[in-house]
């Protein structure tokens, strides 16, 4: 009698599905630590303190800027702000609802890392990718601090976008074609309305077009004349977004100021001054052990003449893509995740525009998926033709240790922004030299009222980096905002001086100018900004108070008066008016503004509207 032997159970397939799964399940475990952190740095002042936040109002969420305008006024990231809002509106204010987007989000980027990969390249590779992608402790600054999520929304909407474009190429139907145009210029908008790295995208296509022709066997060109339309459509939407940010965030390439030693007229100087700065770049993601919130100088030094350090990095850059570029064929991966590098990475390597920082881990984390595939591409090919059975456990557990060590970085490193006070410790011991180090710490004490040591933290700043207008235009208001106007001054003219369109560091200087009596020198500073930005609501209040405190009651009436007519709801700009009418002369105008303000003003400002307006109604003498 024969007997039948068991059958052997199928070992399960693994499938991009499963592959997004794994990597979000990893991205979720690294990032989960941040649940416990709070408001910290930039979340202060664009999340906490940022009123266009605070409200669901779509139109200004739109049409505000990133930064809000007492810190720049710059950069235009609709969807980041509105995800902002929402969330503040979900959670009333909560820190944790913010964090616990954070990490759904970089859960969802981590997992289309891996299958976007596995689409590209096959699931094991995707597997391993995704894996390195998720653990790496580069993103923690993106993962932990809140204001990452621009980072994040900018990443998901462009791993959409290709993994659209990927499948666009191989469809023939044209039904799914459409669904899949639509899906890619979706996906390109969304990543757009969090950060601007998805102008690359087009340049990414041609990538994906070639890896196709090769996937596929045929000429390129064959591929393009079926696929221009969505990269013709992808460029209409990308002009527009730079035409509206433009329109809303300051000027198509602000960026809130310029890093010492680059030079904005000038992509040679740039270029010179940040080859030894990629050399950083490669540290940071193939051996991240000494990181840092900041790379600001004085911690990266700017080298503004060809060195040794050029010369290095030039023989880097050179071997790399000399090797991916003779392994094309053989080692497809290792081509397309170098150029998807290059590609990610050049809108914010200060060549194409210069940024206000010569380096930044946030910056890394679109270019880092580059980076997962290349490094992946080697790691498994070498997998595969090492025969072995041992060598293959070996190489397997190397690979485990590896993850895990990755892994532990980024948990341990999570808690840096539990707080303003943690994370202040952590950056004055990782990037000392750091004007930004001394500049946070500064703002900061003088918060909690230790203005001696906000003073010194703050000189210090400057010392290290005397032309950053927005540290200038920091530092000048908390002097302003104490009633020391006399320092104030130089500080916010000298960032008046390093960015002449200043709005923000402008409007508090002609105050204090007009504070200490010096109306014309004030009013001349305001003449300048009205010239350049138009009547805008700040100016019209400013130069309202300026010509109250020069006794041009009559002028303050008009100038207030324009505001009024177009803001009518504003109390506060009501009881200027009714003053500066007082003051004229004007009683009747005086009671009807003082009544419209008493009517618009909240209860714990009624009284002193009152009281006003008690002082108008007994007929002093300017109403005789």
């Amino acid at each position: 009698m024969k007997t039948s032997l068991p059958e052997a159970t199928p070992r399960p397939r693994l499938t991009a599905a499963s592959v997004f799964v794994a990597s979000a399940a990893a991205g979720i475990l690294v990032a989960l630590p941040s649940l416990q952190n709070g408001f910290v740095y930039d979340d202060v002042w664009i999340i906490e303190r940022n009123e266009v936040v605070h409200n669901l109002d779509v139109g200004e969420l739109l049409s505000s800027t990133f930064w809000p305008e007492d810190r720049g006024n710059v950069m235009w990231r609709p969807v980041a702000l509105t995800a902002f809002a929402v969330q503040w509106a979900l959670g009333d204010g909560s820190p944790f609802v913010f964090h616990l987007g954070s990490v759904v989000l970089y859960a969802i980027l981590a997992g289309l890392a891996g299958f976007v990969c596995s689409r590209l390249f096959g699931s094991a590779l995707g597997l391993l990718a995704g894996l390195l992608f998720a653990a790496h402790p580069v993103h923690v600054e993106v993962s932990a601090n809140i204001v990452g999520q621009a980072e994040l929304w900018s990443a998901v909407g462009y791993l959409g976008a290709l993994l659209a474009v990927w499948e666009l190429t191989g469809t023939a139907s044209p039904r799914r074609r459409l669904v899949l145009l639509l899906a890619v210029l979706a996906s390109l908008m969304l990543g757009l309305g969090g950060k601007e790295q998805p102008v690359t995208l087009p340049a990414a296509m041609l990538v994906l077009w070639w890896l196709r022709a090769r996937h596929d066997g045929i000429p390129i060109h064959d591929v393009a004349r079926r696929e221009w339309p969505a990269l013709a459509l992808s460029s209409v939407v990308i002009g527009a977004f730079l035409w509206l940010r433009a329109e809303f965030g300051g000027g198509l390439a602000a960026a809130g100021g310029i890093a010492t030693g680059l030079d904005p007229d000038s992509a040679l100087n740039r270029t010179v001054v940040m080859l030894p700065v990629t050399l950083d770049w490669l540290r940071v993601l193939f051996l991240p052990v000494a990181l840092s919130a900041d790379y600001s100088p004085q911690h990266i030094v700017p080298e503004t003449s060809f060195g040794v350090n050029h010369v290095i990095a030039l023989l880097v850059w050179l071997s790399i893509l000399t090797f991916a570029y003779l392994l094309r064929d053989r080692l497809r991966a290792l081509f397309v995740g170098v150029l998807l590098f290059l590609i990610t990475i050049s809108v914010v390597s200060n060549v194409v525009v210069p940024l206000e920082v010569l380096m930044a881990e946030r910056l890394m984390l679109l270019p880092s998926f580059g980076w997962a595939l290349a490094v992946a591409a080697c790691l498994w090919f070498a997998y595969e033709r090492t025969v072995h059975p041992v060598r293959r456990r070996a190489m397997l557990g190397a690979l485990c240790v590896v993850l895990l060590l990755l892994a532990g970085r980024s948990i341990g490193r999570g808690g840096i922004w539990r707080s303003n006070d943690r994370f202040f410790a952590a950056l004055a011991e990782d990037a000392p030299n750091s004007f930004r180090s001394h500049w946070a710490a500064g703002h900061f004490a003088f918060e909690r009222g230790d203005s001696a040591l906000g003073e010194r933290e703050l000189l210090t700043a400057v010392q290290l980096n005397s032309e950053h207008p927005q540290l200038l235009e920091d530092f000048g208001r908390l002097y302003a905002s104490t009633g020391r106007y006399e320092p104030a001054i130089p500080l916010l003219s000298h960032a008046v001086a390093v960015d002449s369109t200043r709005l923000s560091s402008a409007l508090p200087l002609a105050l204090a100018l007009a504070r200490l009596g010096r109306a014309q020198e004030a009013l001349t500073v305001v003449d300048n900004m009205t010239t350049l930005h138009g009547e805008t609501r700040g100016i019209l209040l400013v130069r309202g108070e300026v010509l109250m405190r020069d006794r041009r009651f009559a002028e303050a009436v008009e100038a207030l008066m324009g505001l009024v007519r177009r803001e009518p709801d504003m109390w506060s700009v009501r009881l200027m008016v009714a003053e500066a009418a007082f003051e004229a002369g004007e009683c009747e105008l005086a009671l009807a503004q003082a009544d419209t303000a008493l009517n618009l003003a909240p209860e714990s400002e009624k009284a002193s509207v009152r009281e006003f307006r008690a002082r108008v109604a007994n007929g002093n003498a300017n109403c005789k």
